[in-house]
């Protein structure tokens, strides 16, 4: 009995031992990567467009209002997951709808767009 003990213990050890025993390996940097990484965010915002007012005008003060946000995303990164954050990329897209079907609705721009942090 005391034999059967003996040769599972040195079964189980034999066994284990490999996997214990080897060096964890850890992929190199490429040429260009410095170990940080990137969080993408999409944000899109509509805005009422008023017919009296200029429409270069309104689109830059939503263009402005989506800016603002994208500023502010790299400080709430920094509050909640990363030490460091800058922003690497940015796209918008701005576009006018006239919804403004029976009297019913109005006119709008939507500015939406992608913003790649590097943290």
């Amino acid at each position: 009995m005391y034999l059967k003990y003996l040769i599972s213990t040195a079964i189980l050890v034999a066994t284990a031992s490999p996997a214990l025993s080897q060096d964890q390996y850890v992929r190199p940097l490429r040429p260009g990567e410095d170990g940080s990484t990137r969080i993408q965010s999409s944000i899109s915002m509509t805005f009422p467009v008023k017919d009296d007012d200029d429409a270069a005008t309104q689109q830059q003060v939503a263009l402005r209002s989506f800016y603002k946000v994208a500023a502010g995303s790299c400080a709430l990164v920094l509050e909640t997951v990363a030490d460091t954050c800058e922003i690497a990329g940015m796209s918008t897209n701005l576009n006018a709808r006239d919804r403004n079907i029976g009297g019913y609705g109005g006119s709008q721009l939507t500015v939406s767009g992608q913003i790649t942090m590097k943290v």
